[in-house]
């Protein structure tokens, strides 16, 4: 009797364990919205006034799964008299909000493209379901990307752009959408399971082989998606529209050796990489504004939509 409490207690301990654990990928911080904003826009320099005054309309969605996803469109500076409408759709990553991605809808508006960005489940003004670090999230791309199709025409052009967890998310729909024009894909990572164990190894400085099959495990009881198999580079090993790699060499989030993964995975279609060398995670904009904006418009350029 004593040993089976014994066992009882290790296995409500070990569950306890791989709850609080896991919370870290499926219940993060968040960072608030307005923050967010306002430093976005000076990353740009943008003033909320200018920003303010731009057509910016609010829009909402029922995923798949019935919850409801929250967004923005903003539209381009100047109405195209001719040929489909240009529109990205821009894809946050973990723990914060659409508005992490305003910097970059900034720089794809002044190219002249309708932009679109909404918050991931559990984030911003979306409702509350736990992260599933780009499984779900890419279904719900989907769900958007077939909105802005509906909405401005089923030729419209359409690319995706997303940074690190958004990145990954951008990675993962490739592959269930070969109608899209391009995929820019910031510092993300070519798979969840060695993401994680690096994390949990350089940041947390705990035994990923011990700790995370039971983190799995609980994710997968709270979610019903199983981590092991979130792997971006197999999808991009799919997928055949023009894809742009960046990543940032002093990244210790997500490892820089991603990068390489990521790209090698891709063997159809063309595919440019850019290396950011004095970049850390999801700072490249930040690193070389003006090497990130002639990277972007070179590659749209290349691939004629520009």
């Amino acid at each position: 009797m004593i040993w089976l409490m014994v066992l009882i207690l290790l296995v409500l301990l070990a569950f306890v364990l791989g709850w609080k654990l896991s919370d870290f990928a499926l219940n993060p911080t968040r960072f608030d919205p307005e923050e967010t904003r306002k430093e976005e826009l000076a990353r740009c320099g943008v003033s909320e006034e200018e920003y303010r005054s731009w057509p910016q309309e609010e829009f909402s969605l029922q995923s798949r799964y019935g919850y409801r996803l929250c967004g923005m469109v903003l539209p381009a500076p100047s109405v195209q008299s001719d040929g489909p409408a240009r529109v990205v759709v821009m894809v946050h990553g973990h723990a914060t909000n659409r508005d992490a991605e305003l910097s970059y809808a900034i720089l794809f508006r002044s190219l002249g493209y309708t932009t679109v960005l909404y918050d991931h489940r559990n984030f911003g003004q979306s409702d509350r379901r736990p992260t599933t670090m780009g499984k779900c999230e890419a279904e719900d791309l989907e769900t958007v990307c077939a909105w802005v199709r509906q909405r401005y025409g089923q030729d419209c052009i359409l690319g995706t752009h997303g940074v690190s967890m958004g990145a990954a998310t951008v990675m993962l729909h490739s592959a269930m959408d070969p109608n899209l024009a391009f995929v820019v894909e910031d510092c993300g990572y070519s798979d969840l399971s060695d993401q994680l164990a690096f994390v949990m190894r350089t940041v947390y400085h705990l035994p990923p082989r011990l700790l995370l099959p039971l983190c799995y495990l609980v994710a997968w009881i709270r979610t019903g998606v199983w981590f092991p198999g979130i792997r971006p580079a197999a999808a991009v090993a799919k997928s055949e529209m023009p894809m742009l790699f960046i990543h940032g060499a002093q990244d210790t989030y997500v490892p820089f050796w991603m990068l390489q993964v990521n790209y090698d995975a891709k063997t159809k279609g063309l595919k440019r990489m850019q290396v950011f060398e004095q970049a850390a995670h999801a700072m490249s904009y930040d690193s070389d504004p003006t090497l990130y904006r002639r990277t972007v418009t070179e590659f749209l350029q290349e691939i004629g939509q520009l």
